[in-house]
C-alpha cells in the first residue's frame, strides 16, 4: 500500500500553507480585500472597479467598464471620474513611487505588478511542487468576489462560474490524488476548502462521501449525505419554487454511491454506520 504523501504525522495545514513571501495586493477567492490599498475607498463603486479590473487584467474601455458597474441606470461623466479618482487614490503606488491603475491606449488597466490570489492560485496549482494545489486552495476563504456592492457584472460575464469552476476542478483533482496516496486526512482538506468556494456543488459532496469511507468513518456518511440533502433542498426551493422532491434534485450518481458506501465492505479498521 501507498503511504501518505510527505509525513503522516505533520498537520495538513502546516504543510499547504501558501508559499511565504509573496504579497497577495488584491484577494479575490473570498470577500475581497483591498491589501495594497493605501487609504480607505469613499465609493463603494470604486471599490467594484478595482475588483472589475483585477479580473479583466488585459484593461477595459470606459464603456465597458461603466456598463459593467451601472448596467441598468445610466451615469453622468461627472460619477464616472469621481469614480476613477477614487480608486486610482486608494490602490495608489508601489514602493517605487509608480501607480498601479493607469490607462494606456484607452483602457484602464491594473499594472502587471499588482498581484492577485487568482493569480498565485494559478501559479502554485499548475507548479511541479506536489503540494502545489493543496497550497492553492488555502488562499481560497469563501464565494469568490463576496462583500462588493454588486458583483452582477461576476456573473453576467462569467467570471464568477470561472473562478468557482478552477476551484473546484483543482479540489477534485487533488483529492483523488491524496486518497491515492491514502492520505484521506488531507483530501478532506482540500474538498472542505473548496466547499468554502462553492457549497452547492454536488460533486465535492461526492468526494466528501468517499473521503469519509476512506477515513474508515461510516457512521458519517449519513452526516455528509443529510447536509447536501438540505443544500439540495435550498436550491430546488430557489429554483423551481420548492415543488421538486430530493430525489429529483440529487444526481443519481450520487445516490448510488452513498449507498454503496454504505452498505459496502467498510475501509479498514472501519464500522458499520448508524442509521
Amino acid at each position: 500500500m501507498v503511504g501518505p504523501i510527505e509525513s503522516a504525522d505533520r498537520p495538513f495545514s502546516a504543510v499547504i500553507q501558501p508559499v511565504s513571501g509573496v504579497q497577495v495586493d488584491i484577494a479575490l477567492l473570498g470577500p475581497v480585500e483591498f491589501r495594497c490599498a493605501v487609504r480607505p475607498f469613499r465609493r463603494a463603486a470604486a471599490r467594484d472597479l478595482v475588483a472589475y479590473l483585477a479580473c479583466h487584467r488585459e484593461g477595459v474601455l470606459t464603456g465597458q467598464w461603466v456598463e459593467a458597474l451601472w448596467p441598468i441606470h445610466p451615469v453622468s461623466p461627472t460619477t464616472v471620474h469621481s469614480t476613477v479618482s477614487d480608486a486610482r487614490g486608494a490602490v495608489g503606488r508601489d514602493a517605487d513611487g509608480r501607480p498601479r491603475m493607469v490607462r494606456a491606449r484607452g483602457r484602464l488597466r491594473l499594472v502587471d505588478r499588482v498581484v492577485t490570489d487568482v493569480d498565485l492560485f494559478g501559479e502554485l496549482s499548475g507548479s511541479d511542487d506536489p503540494w502545489g494545489s493543496a497550497r492553492a486552495l488555502r488562499l481560497v476563504r469563501g464565494v469568490p468576489l463576496s462583500g462588493l456592492r454588486s458583483c452582477d457584472w461576476a456573473v453576467l460575464d462569467g467570471t464568477q462560474a470561472e473562478l468557482e469552476a478552477m476551484i473546484v476542478r483543482t479540489a477534485l483533482t487533488e483529492c483523488e490524488r491524496l486518497l491515492a496516496h491514502g492520505d484521506a486526512t488531507g483530501a478532506e482538506g482540500v474538498v472542505q476548502r473548496a466547499l468554502l468556494a462553492s457549497p452547492y456543488d454536488e460533486r465535492l459532496y461526492r468526494s466528501l462521501l468517499r473521503v469519509t469511507a476512506a477515513q474508515g468513518n461510516r457512521a458519517r456518511l449519513p452526516a455528509t449525505m443529510a447536509r447536501l440533502r438540505v443544500l439540495a433542498g435550498e436550491a430546488g426551493s430557489l429554483s423551481r419554487g420548492g415543488s421538486t422532491t430530493l430525489s429529483d434534485l440529487l444526481h443519481p450518481e450520487t445516490t448510488a454511491l452513498y449507498e454503496h458506501l454504505l452498505h459496502g465492505k467498510p475501509a479498514a479498521e472501519g464500522s458499520a454506520a448508524r442509521l
